[in-house]
């Protein structure tokens, strides 16, 4: 396969980051930073200039003007609005400048705010993260430094409002922070059926819920709509839902009509969210080394991920190209200062030459200083500087332990010491079979199996259940096996603890349960035992042993010949009764004293050089086998939160930075990525689509991952208040009452709509929006004006079913053909719907 060369010239640099090296001198506003202090620090550009924004400030933005934005915190540290400035001692620092542009900025703005970041960086000895952010496009980190989110408004539309009272429309957007905008005009033209709108008028606030809107944009855009009505002493807020205009209170409807006039509404339907806030889409990712080649800037392409540190030169500078999801520009240590300057300016230069978006995210880092998000990007990562040791410094592993110590649990990945009762099945093609407690442990390559574990907190009774799947299992078995294991969690009340494993795979607690002694063994169990419930093993066998506790060990069979063994292993050759334990060179005590768990009584150990004649013989005589020795130095990957969701068919997974237990929205589902395992954690009003499509959801995000994933890793389900201490333990602090206080937007809109001063605003229109059983499914179909439903069935819209199309109504406009709401039409036998349907011209 070819591979790209580009050459950057003049002519694909943009006037709004042409930033040359910076001429030494730093300017004044940034003299007073003190850079082994924490700080978060906004400065807009005016006149040339930067002029610091005042505290109050901070979170609103022009969409004419550019800013710098500086924050600096000790690393792995969240910074932002409430950061108090103060020392950091003997810590490492990590400072990000990110340069938000407005959507109407000027070149010039946009130029003075990357030169500045340049002249910043200089200040800050070039060891900044370095971000260009545009409107509508921040990335993950921006927003999180702004926890009541960021207000995008237009500076002329402000000055009007001093002089006489103008109507407002805002969009609602965001997952974690509110991102609101305001648009050009108050007009139907802006609105569409994914987002949430506030229109602001001289009396009251509407808030527009757009039909595909999710639960966040609603909370969001009511705590929104609440502090306008304190700020501008509003009377009323009245909601209202995409298509159910019409369903307003008279006077309501009249005010309305004014600014918005219902007749020409027309509202299609997105196809897709789109590329909101710094959404993970599947696309490819390539690395790019970068050089001067005569007075042209030369961009050679390296080859296509996963890419490992190894492949970065500090000799040199790289471009990570991860195409939607935003470009990197990393620079060597060893980079002249001409390069680390103008890296930003080069990536921009390589954006405009492979046409991606002009909001495509550009970020520069630097040899040393990479940020957390960039290290994600790669296969493994070792830091020079040494992190925290590790925390175990207890024996008990006991249930009561754990729960009180849920960061220990999170750690070892340990529920309980595994002294709880277990039953194991093993699934034969649509049937179970019970396995004797005699024979638990000993599992075959080409079996699945349930496992159901209880055991017993400091208050309750409680169960886990956990699939095992073999590496040679048939395709039918491992689908009886999952309906199986929802089955016995529907006959239990729902657990609330579910996890697939494949072998090879298996997580720590799963090993727990059998003690350091699970083996598994090539093949099937019938093969040994017809009635399959015994399941002998071979009589003789080699297994390797891996693992040096009882929650890490574990043995898997292997060819019974010498190019089997591996010098970092014990391995266990068994003949009838008799054991030979062999010990490769790089192994240590505690695995021999785990393989002697594999070996029974009778064993010989034999080290590796110290072999006689009579071992190898029994595997067929002395090979060549792996005598290198392995070392895993890479360091362990920061656990990591996603709001996940898959929109016709494209998948999207936003990314929680500094996430905490309030990131576990009810109404959704969330994605926790532990490195060894994906957990997904159900909230109570997730939708049920959302819940079924939650194991697809894990493995989508596994295939995308750059870093490229093992997709044989554990995916747990865990429910919300049914989380294990091992998921608990993931997060800075956890509340056993967080959700008790929860109000749902139903909730919310409900208490709001009985404070309106006007008696006929009290009415609540629309849908029922705690309704999540969803008693029809009309209001989930993207909806067309009429005239566009009235087309020959070959012009319709793709997306439009020719047999239904009234589904494709809004209620307004059901109701107005109809002379009756769906739910009643829906009740009607199918002769009568098809009559009234040739009448109103949609059959």
């Amino acid at each position: 396969m070819k591979m790209q060369v580009f050459d950057i010239q003049f002519d694909d640099y943009d006037d709004i980051s042409s930033n040359g090296v910076a001429n030494g001198t730093t300017d004044v506003a940034f003299r007073k930073i003190n850079k082994s202090s924490t700080a978060f620090l906004i400065w807009k550009v005016e006149n040339m200039n930067v002029v610091a924004l005042p505290k109050d400030q901070y979170g609103t933005f022009y969409d004419t003007d550019s800013y710098v934005v500086y924050a600096a915190s000790q690393y792995g540290h969240p910074c932002g609005v409430d950061t108090v400035s103060r020392e950091v001692k003997g810590g490492n620092m990590e400072y990000h400048i990110h340069f938000w542009l407005g959507s109407r900025t000027t070149p010039e703005k946009s130029g003075v705010a990357a030169y500045k970041t340049v002249e910043l960086d200089n200040f800050l000895n070039s060891c900044t993260t370095q971000h260009r952010e545009t409107e509508g496009n921040e990335s993950p980190r921006f927003l999180s430094f702004f926890k009541n989110g960021i207000r995008i408004l237009k500076p002329e539309l402000i000055q009007n409002i001093q002089n006489n009272f103008q109507a407002r429309l805002y969009r609602v957007k965001g997952k974690r922070v509110p991102v609101l905008t305001e648009m050009p005009d108050l007009c139907w033209d802006f609105f569409n059926s994914s987002d949430v709108f506030v229109i602001h008028i001289p009396k009251n606030i509407f808030v527009w819920i757009g039909r595909a809107a999710n639960a966040i944009k609603k909370l969001h855009a009511t705590k929104i709509a609440t502090d306008l009505k304190e700020e501008c002493k509003v009377n009323n807020i009245i909601f209202l839902d995409d298509g159910y205009e019409k369903t307003l209170s008279e006077e309501m409807k009249k005010e309305f009509n004014k600014y918005l006039p219902l007749e020409k509404r027309m509202i299609l339907p997105e196809n897709q969210e789109g590329d909101e806030n710094g959404n993970y889409q599947r696309s490819s990712i390539k690395l790019y080394k970068c050089s001067e080649n005569n007075g042209k800037y030369r961009v050679a392409e390296v080859g296509a991920g996963p890419f490992q540190q190894s492949d970065l030169n500090p000799d040199d500078v790289f471009i990570v190209d991860h195409e939607v999801n935003g470009i990197w520009v990393w620079v060597g240590k060893r980079a002249n200062d001409k390069e680390r300057s103008e890296a930003l300016r080069n990536a921009r230069g390589f954006v405009k030459k492979k046409k991606y978006p002009s909001n495509t995210k550009v970020t520069r880092v630097v040899d040393g200083y990479e940020p957390v998000e960039f290290k994600m990007l790669f296969a493994s990562w070792k830091d020079d500087v040494k992190g925290p040791k590790p925390s175990i410094l207890v024996s008990k592993y006991d249930a009561v332990t754990m729960e009180e110590r849920p960061s220990l649990a999170a750690e070892t990945q340990l529920i309980d010491d595994g002294s709880g009762n277990l039953t194991v099945w093993r699934i034969k093609q649509s049937h179970i079979l019970e396995i004797p407690k005699e024979r638990h442990g000993y599992f075959f390559s080409g079996d699945c199996y349930i496992v159901l574990y209880t055991y017993q907190t400091s208050s309750e009774q409680k169960h886990l259940l956990y699939c095992w799947l073999g590496l040679h299992a048939s395709q039918e078995e491992i689908n009886s096996t999952t309906l199986k294991l929802t089955e016995i969690d529907d006959e239990l009340g729902q657990l609330g603890f579910q996890a697939r494993i494949i072998q090879g795979r298996e997580t720590a607690h799963f090993l727990q349960l059998f003690k350091g002694k699970l083996i598994v063994f090539k093949g099937r169990g019938i093969e040994y035992d017809e009635s399959g419930k015994n399941l002998k093993s071979p009589s003789q066998y080699l297994v390797q042993v891996f693992g040096s506790t009882t929650y890490s060990s574990k043995a898997f069979q292997v060819n019974l010949k010498s190019t089997s063994l591996n010098s970092n292993y014990c391995f266990v050759l068994k003949r009838g009764k008799k054991s030979f334990i062999w010990s490769g060179n790089y192994s240590t005590g505690d695995q021999r004293e785990m393989a002697k768990g594999f070996a029974g009584k009778d064993f010989e150990l034999v080290l590796e050089g110290k072999e006689r004649d009579d071992f190898f013989n029994l595997l067929g005589g002395r090979l060549s086998y792996a005598t290198q020795m392995v070392k895993n130095d890479s360091d362990p990957r920061p656990p990591r939160l996603f709001h996940c969701s898959s929109i016709n068919g494209i998948f999207n997974a936003e990314e929680i930075v500094f996430f905490a237990q309030k990131d576990l929205v009810p109404e959704h589902v969330m994605l926790l990525d532990t490195n060894d395992s994906i957990y997904i954690w159900i909230g109570k009003l997730s939708t049920r689509e959302e819940q079924r499509l939650s194991a697809q959801i894990a493995i989508e995000y596994l295939q995308t991952d750059p870093a490229g994933r093992d997709m044989n890793i554990a995916i747990i389900h865990v429910k919300q208040d049914k989380e294990p201490p091992t998921f608990k333990g993931f997060f800075p602090s956890w509340d056993k009452k967080c959700w008790k206080m929860y109000k749902t937007f139903g909730k919310i809109r409900q208490e709001i709509e009985m404070k309106n001063t006007n008696a006929g605003s009290k009415e609540s229109n629309g849908i029922n929006h705690d309704d999540v059983s969803g008693h029809s499914d009309f209001d989930q179909y993207d909806k067309y004006p009429v005239n566009i439903l009235k087309e020959p069935n070959d012009k319709l819209p793709a997306r439009i079913n020719p047999l239904n199309k009234e589904l494709h109504l809004t209620h307004d406009d059901f109701v107005s053909l109809f002379k009756m709401p769906y739910l009643e039409f829906e009740k009607l036998p199918r002769w009568k719907q098809q009559e009234m349907k040739k009448r109103v011209g949609l059959f």
